[in-house]
């Protein structure tokens, strides 16, 4: 109701009239005073006094025709909606200007757990650890030719229901294979549990996961942490869970992620194409998905160098560009 100087008010006795007069009523006509109001404010305005309301019953019908969608008219007439303070109920699209989850992680990213990126049912796993970490005893003879890159296997404490011994196993078999990191014949690795190392093979919590890669996006992930006394962050959430591109095959995801991360550690960028044989760089961030720019499915591979792949490891791309446009193409 518009007001204006000069209209009057009810007195006490007239409100308390009012209140009393029972539910349901007659709605009383207009007072002179508010059909005046009224009148000069229509006189200012002319016209537009009358297309403004109707301009605002038009724009909601057509929301609800277009969308038949009640919080579409909702948001219409609330202000609310996707950036505002109601969350969205879909899947999250990244734009441009945001940052994928990244090795490398950064501020702006999408703010919803994506479908495509949601954890495989299964076992439960320790979510917070201590945020300290020990060492797995154990040691290695140097594998493979040229510069040695030490490392030592970690585990956080207070992660519970992993056999570790498995684990370093894990770790220690994947690095071994002739199809391994080793097998450029200038990278060598040697696994020591004491005396200066190069980089930490860690599982971590995932909670503390977030602590060392970020969590501008909440999808669990590993990660390369130089940052954090150089430590290859294995998520303890996908060595139990695996993801989607593996499917049911969690001794392989579990190598490839070794795989990758100690990628990161050697000093590798991430892959976006396919190798000339339809297998997935280890490089790509398949725990996201191996979808290309062309549309091609690459075939997941655990593998810097398989059997058989010309052009291996693979193209590389630096820098947030090229990973933001593998995320939009595999996330949804």
């Amino acid at each position: 109701m518009w007001e204006s100087e000069g209209v009057s008010h009810p007195s006490a006795p007239q409100r308390e009239r009012a209140r009393q007069s029972p539910a349901g009523s007659e709605r009383r006509e207009p007072t002179r005073q508010h059909r005046s109001a009224w009148r000069r404010f229509a006189d200012r305005w002319g016209w537009r006094a009358y297309a403004l309301p109707i301009l605002v019953v038009l724009t909601v019908l057509a929301l609800a025709t277009t969308t038949n969608s009640p919080r579409a008219v909702k948001n219409a007439l609330t202000g609310t909606g996707p950036g505002r303070s109601t969350a969205s109920s879909g899947p999250a699209i990244a734009t441009p200007n945001q940052q994928v989850k990244s090795d490398n992680p950064g501020s702006g990213s999408i703010n919803s757990v994506l479908p495509a990126l949601k954890l495989p049912p299964g076992p439960s796993y320790t979510t917070q650890g201590t945020g300290t970490y020990a060492t797995i005893p154990g040691t290695s003879k140097v594998i493979g030719k040229g510069t040695v890159h030490r490392f030592s296997i970690e585990v956080e404490n207070g992660i519970k229901g992993v056999d570790l011994k498995a684990f370093a196993t894990t770790v220690m078999a994947s690095v071994s294979n002739a199809q391994s990191w080793t097998a450029d014949g200038v990278t060598a690795l040697q696994r020591v549990d004491s005396g200066a190392v190069d980089f930490h093979v860690t599982l971590v919590s995932s909670m503390t996961v977030r602590q060392l890669c970020g969590y501008d996006q909440p999808v669990e992930t590993s990660c390369w942490a130089p940052d954090a006394g150089n430590r290859v962050v294995l998520n303890v959430a996908r060595w139990v869970r695996g993801a989607k591109a593996y499917a049911s095959d969690l001794a392989t995801y579990r190598t490839y992620a070794v795989n990758h991360e100690i990628g990161h550690a050697l000093g590798h960028n991430h892959s976006h194409e396919c190798l000339a044989n339809g297998l997935a760089p280890i490089m790509m961030q398949q725990t996201i998905g191996t979808k290309t720019a062309s549309g091609k499915i690459c075939q997941p591979n655990p593998w810097p160098y398989p059997k058989g792949a010309k052009g291996a490891p693979g193209p590389e791309e630096p820098g947030s560009g090229p990973d933001l446009e593998f995320f939009n193409r595999n996330a949804h």
